[in-house]
């Protein structure tokens, strides 16, 4: 896996005098938002100079000041982490945004189990706005959504692309972007691969047509998730994860 690279000493730097009003200084204030992420069992990535892994963290010590997180999958990304002399923590739990960096890791067992574990950062930048990373969905093996209209009739359509916060259905007649904003439509299934069914509430929130470059009408129509459990968005956490870095692996 081609992970992002590593951002240098100026580029944090940057970030922090750009989003200071977003930063957490305490061991308490830091704490706060670390325990959420325990409790909720959000995913994140965390990127070395080498690897990235997607994990949870599993244990906070606010008196050591100390994060242990689980072991990733791939062990060629976890050996890339143990000899990073620095580690970036990203994940956006509930849409809002939650990044920072922190010391080498080292290996400990937890529970029985291997995991790392890191010091605490000397800053956590908390956004307290929603913001959604979105991805292209797979063209050549296409996901879709199948539901139906308030008067029963069904619907399948490929999904265009997708985030944390919602998705987009494309399709080439326009009954769905004739649709009023703000329609909501229950158990919707989205299909995301082999194995991954999804149910979602969804409500339309922006319809658009496109005309492709041979004068076809294609349709685009934006939704939000209305509710989506703890599970569902770990599932699409990790989904959009392994897209981007396939993504990346390819551009390379």
């Amino acid at each position: 896996m081609l992970a992002e690279p590593l951002p240098h000493a100026s580029d944090i730097e940057k970030f922090a005098e750009d989003h200071e009003r977003f930063a957490r200084h305490t061991p308490s204030e830091i704490s706060i938002v670390l325990r959420s992420l325990v409790q909720r069992r959000d995913m994140l990535t965390v990127t070395s100079g080498h690897g990235q892994i997607v994990t949870q963290l599993l244990e906070i010590d606010v008196r050591e000041a100390r994060i242990v997180f689980d072991w990733g999958g791939v062990e060629s990304d976890n050996r890339a982490l143990l000899a990073a002399p620095q580690l970036y923590f990203k994940g956006a739990p509930d849409g809002v945004r939650v990044e920072f960096t922190t010391p080498a890791a080292h290996a400990v067992t937890y529970e029985g189990r291997q995991a790392f574990e890191v010091s605490f950062p000397d800053k956590l930048y908390h956004f307290q706005r929603r913001e959604f990373f979105r991805v292209p969905a797979p063209i050549l093996e296409p996901f879709y959504a199948k539901g139906a209209f308030a008067d029963g009739e069904p619907f399948r359509y490929e999904v265009h692309d997708l985030s944390l916060g919602g998705i987009a259905l494309r399709m080439d007649t326009p009954r769905l972007s004739e649709t009023a904003p703000g329609t909501l439509f229950d158990d919707v299934v989205l299909h995301l691969g082999p194995g991954a069914a999804l149910p979602v509430d969804l409500e339309l929130v922006s319809p658009r047509s496109v005309t492709t470059p041979r004068g076809d009408v294609r349709y685009v129509v934006g939704f939000r998730f209305v509710r989506l459990s703890g599970a569902a968005e770990n599932v699409l956490q990790r989904l959009i994860t392994r897209i981007e870095a396939k993504r990346r692996s390819l551009s390379a």
